[in-house]
């Protein structure tokens, strides 16, 4: 079922970086992409420049989420609403932070997918991207948030088994490091984040998107089911960076 077969796709967390690649890249394939974010005015630019529709959500909101998403024909959802906080060390971490990440790395991405999966199912085509990350695979150091992304990893191995007969597909993209808005958030020092992101040459939001494609664009009887891409000069427990100072 390659990538001419689908019609719509749901992005969210498409207001910035690998959200917003995914939406550029989908459009320039003629998918009618639905792109939702809580910044309205990221979603107009977004909107201007790619012609996509815009949801205004924050998939923190249960209710809303499944409100607007049950209705939604969507062949594509890529699941990528996530963020980082507490990097400077679990022991340093709020509250907030843990419960923040949980809520939205892992509870909202999964009813995400229980949203618009059951529709998949029922036209019997479709396809999950879930955006992981390589925290999620490997001991690199954020105990929380690769929890989450390890919550992620399994959901989706499980539910490969589940779709089996559905004629949905089902993709795990696992990045390293990506040159995004994130590490704002997950860094919020400028100067711990730059070492963080020297030495190498990080991923740009492009390199995902362009995965996501392949994976997409598959002939029907090829289910990528994960894809793990890194910079060149980035290797899980051995990347070559500064480390942040604690």
């Amino acid at each position: 079922m390659p990538l001419s077969d689908y019609k719509t796709a749901l992005v969210t967390g498409a207001s910035s970086g690998i959200g917003a690649a995914c939406v550029t890249a989908l459009r320039e394939r003629g998918i009618d992409v639905v792109a939702t974010a809580r910044r309205p005015e990221r979603l107009a630019a977004l909107a201007a420049e790619t012609g996509c529709r815009t949801l205004q959500l924050d998939v923190r909101d249960t209710d809303a989420l499944y409100r607007e998403l049950s209705g939604l024909e969507a062949d594509i959802l890529i699941n990528n609403a996530g963020l980082g906080r507490g990097f400077a060390g679990f022991l340093k971490s709020s509250k907030d932070d843990i419960e923040e990440m949980i809520d939205v790395n892992v509870t909202a991405a999964i009813h995400a997918v229980h949203a618009t999966a059951q529709g998949m199912a029922a036209r019997k085509r479709g396809h999950i991207v879930n955006i992981g990350s390589i925290a999620g695979l490997y001991p690199i150091g954020f105990p929380v948030y690769g929890a989450t992304k390890g919550a992620i990893h399994l959901f989706a191995q499980h539910l490969r088994i589940d779709l089996k007969g559905t004629g949905v597909r089902m993709t795990e993209i696992c990045p390293g490091r990506v040159a995004t808005e994130f590490f704002d958030t997950a860094i919020p020092d400028a100067e711990k984040r730059t070492a963080f992101m020297s030495g190498f040459s990080p991923l740009r939001p492009e390199d995902i998107a362009a995965a996501i494609v392949y994976a997409l664009d598959a002939p029907w009887h090829v289910n990528v089911s994960t894809i793990e891409l890194t910079p060149t000069e980035q290797a899980p427990g051995g990347a070559v960076r500064q480390p942040v100072e604690r």
